[in-house]
């Protein structure tokens, strides 16, 4: 997904890409884009910190010497300026000409941070970017992206429950590759809609759900998709499955409300292509609301 905003994935062996990713309203993929500016705009903060074979200067000035500041007191500026906004110029001010490699892993961790910053860009993309770290580094790393959350978008990606916890204030959970649940992260978090979602969050195992009755309601407009899937869950048990595919957007949106309402669970609604959605219902073992 990371790989998609700062289309790094068209670098990828095999890749094909379909579909648009809009940025601040405009289609990235456009043959129109300019690629090198959009990836100016994505500063991307790796799994494992990847410096470049040079000093600790030069990893941060690379960027803006790539895009054109030849001045050496300019340079000087943005590699003070974004070593002190990642944490790090108090420990490295006295060896700026020193390999870069040399810097432990948390330091090494910021100093990409720093680098990407260096280049001014409006989002930065974090690929489980304190994963690598020891307890100490990961916190400081944390603490600065919840500082630097005021000046730019951040999006993260984690497996550690507890970092989204503390930092996110929206969520997006994905699982093998759908799009499950999203919403702002005290809702997701402490009131999650969808099965799968609340499994995880309680530590549980993802288990796809036994499916008693599948439906195409393709073709059905709303509500009478509604009225069909209706019917079929009362021929099911209390506690059964019902799977049903509609191929339009209001439909995945309506139909789901109106089981809810009827007393029964919706365990997942997942988009499987441009135009089908699936929706997974429980059969309620309560009754119906009236």
């Amino acid at each position: 997904m990371l790989k998609s905003f700062n289309r790094l994935i068209e670098l990828q062996d095999g890749a094909k890409v379909s579909g648009k990713v809009l940025v601040d309203g405009e289609d990235i993929y456009d043959p129109k884009v300019e690629v090198t500016h959009l990836r100016k705009k994505m500063g991307l903060l790796s799994q494992r910190p990847q410096v470049l074979p040079v000093s600790i200067y030069e990893n941060v000035a690379y960027g803006p010497r790539i895009h054109g500041i030849k001045d050496k007191k300019i340079l000087d500026e943005i590699v003070q300026r974004y070593l002190i906004e990642s944490n790090l110029w108090d420990e490295v001010k006295g060896r700026l000409n020193s390999s870069a490699a040399k810097l432990s892993i948390g330091q090494q961790q910021r100093l990409c941070l720093a680098r990407g910053l260096a280049v001014e860009p409006e989002v930065i993309l974090g690929d489980e970017p304190t994963s690598a770290l020891d307890p100490l580094s990961a916190e400081c790393i944390e603490q600065r992206l919840l500082e630097l959350k005021n000046k730019y978008t951040i999006v993260l990606v984690t497996h550690i429950l507890r970092q989204a916890k503390r930092l996110a204030d929206y969520i997006i959970f994905l699982y093998l590759g759908n799009l499950i649940e999203h919403g702002p992260a005290e809702e997701v978090l402490n009131n999650p809609k969808y099965l799968k979602t609340k499994n995880y969050l309680e530590g549980k195992f993802i288990e796809e759900p036994k499916i008693n009755k599948e439906l195409s309601l393709k073709r059905t407009a709303y509500p009478n998709n509604f009225v069909t899937a209706k019917l079929a869950l009362g021929d099911l048990e209390f506690g059964q499955i019902l799977k049903i595919i509609v191929d339009n957007e209001l439909s995945a949106i309506e139909v789901p409300k109106a089981i809810e309402h009827e007393g029964h669970k919706i365990l997942e609604v997942k988009k499987l292509n441009q135009n089908d959605w699936e929706i997974i219902i429980q059969k309620h073992n309560g009754g119906y609301i009236i």
